[in-house]
């Protein structure tokens, strides 16, 4: 796991977990709790890159 990785606060809301980065507490990430199990297992392969969801994220609201 990264540095990053540490920095980031998740909580379990319902029928999803939030995903909540200390540097930028505004952005939050909703993962469905059905899919948590696959969120972390890319997460962890290197197939999900939240630097990427990053970029796209700023390029839709752009």
């Amino acid at each position: 796991m990264t540095q990053d990785a540490s920095r980031v606060a998740a909580k379990r809301i319902n029928d999803h977990v939030e995903l909540i980065h200390v540097d930028n507490p505004d952005s939050v990430l909703e993962v469905p709790r059905r899919d948590w199990e696959a969120f972390t297992a890319a997460v962890k392969s290197g197939v999900f890159d939240l630097e990427t969801l990053n970029r796209q994220a700023e390029e839709s609201v752009a």
